[in-house]
């Protein structure tokens, strides 16, 4: 292919400036996850925290699935013919950009913001545990013998947990008011944190934006932006109000918008699993010039030239 073909094929994703070409990246990058999936679902993997992290992955693919399906919109007609003409609706986009967002910082903090495999395993072991923790919330509700058997024995899988952190040897490090950190993560079913050593420091959603390295200030309040769609604020209902007026396509330019933060958290994702997972890269690379160079695009204008998945954009010249 020609460069100048190369870099026109290219171009219409960086921008995607309409929800068709929108949803053929979404296309891209399904295609790739279902081809890792399909080559390296049987890897060998050492620990339960990379097998989890290998349903992650297909986790996120059906996300994105989800997430093109969304951008076909809408339509009704009522039983006396009366229609609602086709829409698309910013807020349930927002909402599945948010979730996308939290995965991918999520698989950031626990997989590569990581210094060391204990640090990794005890930011592991407090998300399982946070899960665990929510889940047997619904202890009132619990009616069946074997859900009630199943709750039991995750009670014994959080002490579990609790211990194994406990004994680490990361943990024994700690001073007393580190360690007391970590038992506040636990008590409070969280597992947002990074080291500095054997200093614990708390971490917000919306901060890791900056463990995911991601330059200057172009993300910085995007959690907060997406979390005001994602809930039913009033910003949410009169922005709402605005968006669909007989003749307005306000809603379309929004969605674009924020489909680009999806396409950054998509692309950082990929980076940061074959990072994890380096033979991952083979699958990647078996892919078209324009598809590596398009997904790698968004990861790297969200992190710069160190975070590449590969060389793949020196094609474009």
């Amino acid at each position: 292919m020609e460069i100048e073909e190369l870099r026109k094929q290219c171009k219409r994703f960086f921008w995607c400036e309409s929800i068709p070409v929108c949803q053929e990246l979404l296309d891209i990058y399904a295609n790739f996850f279902f081809e890792a999936v399909i080559h390296h679902n049987y890897d060998q993997v050492k620990t339960q925290a990379d097998a989890d992290a290998k349903m992650v992955f297909q986790m996120m693919m059906t996300k994105v699935l989800h997430l093109k399906n969304v951008l076909n919109g809408v339509d009704f007609t009522s039983k006396n013919g009366k229609s609602l003409n086709n829409i698309i609706d910013p807020t349930i986009v927002a909402s599945l950009i948010r979730n996308i967002y939290e995965t991918t910082g999520m698989f950031n903090l626990i997989y590569q913001e990581s210094k060391t495999e204990e640090e990794k395993q005890i930011k592991y072991l407090l998300w399982v545990h946070a899960g665990l923790s929510y889940r047997n919330r619904f202890d009132g509700v619990i009616t069946l013998k074997e859900n009630k058997n199943k709750m039991e024995n995750e009670l014994k899988q959080m002490e579990s947990i609790r211990s194994e952190i406990e004994q680490s040897s990361l943990f024994k490090s700690m001073d007393n008011k580190n360690q007391g950190k970590i038992r506040t993560m636990i008590k409070k079913k969280d597992y947002l944190i990074k080291f500095n050593g054997n200093e614990v420091v708390f971490l917000s959603w919306r901060e890791l934006v900056q463990s995911m390295d991601i330059k200057g200030d172009k993300l910085n309040q995007i959690y907060t932006y997406f979390s005001l769609y994602a809930h039913p604020s009033n910003v949410a209902v009169f922005q709402f109000a605005n968006m669909f007026g007989k003749k307005d396509t306000a809603y379309k330019d929004i969605v674009i918008f924020n489909l680009q933060t999806a396409f950054m958290m998509l692309s950082i994702f990929i980076a940061d699993y074959i990072k994890t997972f380096p033979e991952v890269l083979k699958t990647y690379e078996k892919m078209g010039l324009v598809e590596q160079i398009v997904i790698n695009f968004h990861n790297r204008i969200a992190r710069g030239g160190n975070y590449d998945i590969n060389e793949s954009w020196k094609a474009t010249g």
